[in-house]
């Protein structure tokens, strides 16, 4: 109740500024925590962090859906841009096979912060996805129910010591080269989110840096790749799903959003066309909705 007394107050004197003082009004309302564009906002750390309008992750959709497990914890939420991000390369991997799904499990809790599965995960702006799988004939398989797969440098699925695996058919599953392969592509290239880690294991990850070396692939993406795929050195190897951890947008900063860990001066525009890096999420969804308000200065 104190934090909606709190936003009714800013409101009011927001309005009375805006009454008082037109645009000039409004600017002055302006400051961090007090006047957003009301989507979402990312604050703090990844690993110390919290969620204000956050969006929510549908459990279903066209080329995706949440498994059970991760349904019932219900840690879906997240910034726009990373849930939008991620499916539209939901779409894109899928085509037109439509038996073709990505998997997709934690965000964060409804307003961020800790949870029992996570030391991260606490502002929005991570996101684990199952690997993509297909069966010993390469048919594409649907995201496990119960459990993530793990699977070795040669893309078999295994158990490691002391796991017993609840899924049937877990021993039939493939790492999919060609899809994850997909997947990171379409999210390097998104023009929304700025990736700096996706954490993977050491052996995953040449597997999917030799599939688009081999297929020649675009080679600005395998060079990002090369950066942003890393095998974490103080968490688990990571060889049964993707973690994704998008830089705090510019609005977020703003706000309070710290990135944590190197901040590239590499990312996707560098890489792709040989410039600064122009990322700016606000400015992005204004040309999508209204093209006249996005030319203003």
């Amino acid at each position: 109740m104190g934090e909606r007394r709190r936003l009714r107050a800013i409101l009011r004197r927001c309005a009375g500024l805006v009454v008082a003082g037109g645009l000039a009004g409004l600017t002055a309302c302006a400051g961090p925590n007090l006047w957003t564009d009301w989507t979402s906002v990312s604050t703090g750390h990844s690993n110390g962090g919290r969620l204000r309008h956050p969006a929510k992750m549908p459990t279903k959709g066209e080329g995706f859906e949440v498994p059970k497990r991760w349904a019932e914890r219900g840690n879906l939420y997240g910034v726009d841009e990373l849930l939008d991000a991620v499916q539209r390369a939901a779409v894109q991997v899928r085509g037109a096979d439509e038996t073709v799904k990505l998997g997709i499990a934690d965000v964060s809790p409804l307003r961020g912060g800790r949870s029992r599965w996570h030391r991260s995960h606490q502002s929005g702006r991570d996101i684990d996805l199952i690997f993509y799988s297909v069966d010993e004939e390469g048919a594409s398989l649907d995201p496990p129910t119960l459990e993530m797969i793990h699977y070795d440098g040669e893309g078999e699925a295994y158990e490691p010591k002391k796991v017993t695996y609840e899924e049937e058919g877990w021993d039939a599953r493939r790492f999919d080269e060609a899809r994850n392969w997909r997947l990171m592509e379409a999210l390097l290239g998104d023009p929304t989110i700025r990736l700096q880690w996706v954490f993977v294991s050491e052996a995953l990850k040449e597997r999917l840096l030799s599939y688009a070396t081999e297929n020649e692939r675009p080679t600005w993406a395998i060079e990002y790749a090369k950066v942003v795929l890393r095998q974490p050195a103080d968490a688990p190897p990571h060889d049964d799903h993707f973690h994704v951890r998008i830089y705090c947008s510019r609005a977020d900063r703003f706000h309070g959003c710290v990135d944590r860990g190197p901040v590239w001066h590499h990312e996707k525009k560098t890489y792709k066309y040989g410039g600064a890096e122009r990322y700016d999420p606000v400015r992005w969804r204004m040309a999508v909705a209204t093209p006249v308000l996005a030319g203003l200065h």
